[in-house]
């Protein structure tokens, strides 16, 4: 028996929406073995001995792979990352110290501001964002050169823009690949 003035509801309450900000269901973290071996390969496709035209319009493999994990594992990769291979860089390259560094820093923080818009467009639309922070990393580094009084590289850099966005789904596709991802088939619910 219940006093008086207590009245028991007795109708369910409306359901809350718990769905993930993305509408994909949400996937198990990347293996912490992915993320390193794709870092080493981007290294080395970085250190190989680029000449001419190349070497002005190649895309900047480190900042790729460090972009895409900033996006998709931020809990794995972020500034610390980039900030040690920015300075690995900057001593393969003979680079001022500190230099790519700082670059990969500013674009890992361009990349986790924009992170949550870029996880709701396709690819191809984040492709665009990183054209957009590769052009400011890029720019970074042109001023860091032209304050020390080097010379102006060239309309050529621009090329490796584009090459970054073009590589951007490719990417994006073999790290997904669902046999190399732990449990891929596995959804959090």
């Amino acid at each position: 028996m219940l006093p008086e003035g207590i009245v028991v509801q007795t109708s369910k309450p409306a359901a809350m929406d718990l769905s993930p900000a993305s509408r994909d269901a949400m996937r198990l973290p990347a293996p912490l073995s992915l993320v390193i071996i794709t870092i080493i390969v981007s290294l080395l496709l970085n250190l190989l001995p680029w000449g001419g035209a190349a070497l002005l319009s190649h895309p900047d493999f480190i900042l790729l792979i460090l972009l895409y994990w900033a996006v998709h594992e931020p809990r794995i990769v972020g500034q610390g990352w980039g900030f040690a291979l920015g300075l690995i860089m900057d001593v393969a390259d003979s680079a001022l110290l500190g230099q790519h560094a700082m670059v990969y820093v500013v674009a890992i923080f361009l990349a986790q501001l924009l992170r949550l818009r870029m996880l709701q467009l396709n690819v191809l639309e984040q492709a665009l964002h990183i054209i957009a922070i590769l052009f400011v990393s890029q720019g970074i580094g042109v001023l860091l050169n032209l304050s020390m009084g080097r010379a102006f590289p060239g309309y050529g850099m621009l090329i490796s823009l584009m090459l970054g966005a073009l590589l951007w789904p490719i990417i994006n596709l073999i790290a997904t690949i669902p046999r190399l991802r732990r449990r891929s088939t596995g959804v959090v619910s």
